[in-house]
């Protein structure tokens, strides 16, 4: 039999690979399947899928076990390209070979990099240039963090900590990858700027990087005093918990964010139009990929007060219009703002 007959059920037989009288227990395969999330590449869905499907059906029909679909959920990840777009083959000579990037920048870089590249149901091009990026975080993740005081948590990073525990916790969920990257950059760019919090605090943040550099988060989790006398690898330890009261503590309210926002405009707006001297006519606004929902349920009252068409961009949207970079200024609670 093929190889694609022989992993349509080998699944199956993980639930009891020792058992040399039958194919396997179903009480095993019971406790065990469906499997709750399938991921593979598109170019097996004629194929594998095919099989692993049929198989389920037809051993299920036989009595052997009680479910008819083999998986819960099919996710699809997407393919690397090389530069310029080009599907990698050794004959365009454009393979990136993992231990040369590894050797060069980091392995842990390299994952920051590809994960925070685009959804990782949709293709991505390696890019020499875009690593340099996540390698200047990485590089400022291992100077800083061990440098960090380690007494109290002010009161704003609390905030944005609980916050970024939930969030990401439902980004990994639901395969939002990049988004995640996005927001774990955005806590540690805080942690470092305010320079000091609790060690717990900076525990549980460091556990939110573990999954997308997981040598690194190791190697910081020992440097802040752990992983010593018997102590636990971060690897082993328990995935943070955020405290629901934290997350708006402190936060401003979304009418008086509304309302600086539209003075702010209104104030650019008034320099632009005597300076340039010519009529303003469009806005377009940059905001953190998670408050940008909120943003547009206002977006009508917000056209209203300032006179102007709105547009809405989440900083992460490859397709916003942003000739002056404007984007990478947007702070959680203050959008980045052009106008023309």
């Amino acid at each position: 039999m093929d190889t694609f007959v022989n992993s349509s059920w080998y699944f199956l037989r993980y639930c009891d690979p020792n058992n040399d009288k039958k194919i396997f227990d179903k009480d095993k395969v019971e406790a065990w399947c469906p499997i709750d999330q399938y991921i593979g590449g598109a170019e097996h869905a004629c194929m594998h899928l095919i099989y692993f499907r049929f198989y389920t059906k037809f051993l299920a029909d036989l009595g052997l076990i009680n479910f008819r679909e083999p998986a819960k959920k099919l996710f699809h990840q997407g393919m690397l390209h090389g530069e310029g777009g080009n599907k990698m083959s050794k004959s365009k000579g454009n393979v990136v070979n993992p231990d040369a990037v590894s050797e060069k920048y980091g392995i842990d870089t390299a994952r920051y990099f590809l994960l925070s590249l685009a959804e990782p149901d949709k293709p991505r091009e390696w890019s020499e240039k875009g690593i340099q990026g996540s390698l200047r975080f990485t590089k400022k993740l291992i100077l800083n963090i061990p440098k960090i005081n380690l007494t109290k948590t002010s009161t704003k990073l609390s905030e944005l900590l609980n916050k970024t525990i939930k969030q990401v916790g439902e980004d990994i969920e639901e395969f939002r990858y990049r988004i995640a990257t996005i927001k774990i950059k955005q806590l540690f760019d805080q942690i470092i700027e305010e320079k000091q919090t609790a060690k717990k605090d900076l525990e549980s943040a460091i556990k939110l990087l573990s999954p997308f550099c997981p040598h690194i988060a190791e190697e910081l989790w020992a440097q802040i005093g752990n992983n010593k006398s018997g102590n636990k690898f971060i690897s082993l330890e328990k995935w943070p918990e955020y405290k629901k009261e934290e997350i708006n503590k402190n936060s401003k309210k979304p009418r008086q964010i509304l309302e600086n926002l539209t003075k702010e405009i209104i104030h650019i707006k008034e320099i632009l139009e005597k300076r340039e001297n010519k009529k303003l006519t469009k806005a377009f606004i940059y905001v953190i990929p998670s408050e940008k929902e909120s943003y547009l349920k206002e977006i009508k009252n917000l056209e209203k007060a300032i006179q102007l068409k709105i547009n809405i961009y989440g900083v992460n949207e490859k397709t916003k219009h942003d000739p002056e970079g404007k984007a990478k200024k947007a702070k959680p609670g203050k959008p980045a703002i052009y106008l023309k």
